[in-house]
């Protein structure tokens, strides 16, 4: 009865153990993002800040691949921004407005 009771304990630890948990930096660091973009309210200097959390958070491997679709959709907005501004189109407006709101959907 003890074997199974002590077997039975070390099964339960080591499957603890072996559970792979996202380091608290990492969360901290998408998170960060996350609150950058949502309180940059479309401004194309704040969500230029944004790109810094970005980089770093591309460090790590298991996030490479949401960073490089983000750094697309944030370059996307920025240059849309920068057409509107020259062209004052209103179709090039309503494009940004959709890029922003899949960049806001992303990290809601």
């Amino acid at each position: 009865m003890k074997k199974i009771i002590l077997l039975t304990a070390i099964t339960l630890g080591l499957t603890a153990c072996a559970q792979p948990q996202a380091a608290p930096e990492d969360t901290k660091l998408k998170e960060a993002y996350s609150a950058c973009i949502n309180t940059a309210e479309g401004n194309p200097d704040k969500v230029q800040a944004c790109q810094s959390v970005l980089k770093v958070l591309g460090q790590e491997k298991q996030h490479q691949e949401f960073v490089k679709k983000e750094t697309v959709r944030t370059l996307d907005y920025q240059n849309c921004i920068q057409a509107t501004r020259t062209g004052n189109d209103q179709a090039v407006k309503a494009r940004c407005d959709k890029i922003w709101q899949e960049i806001r959907s992303n990290n809601g």
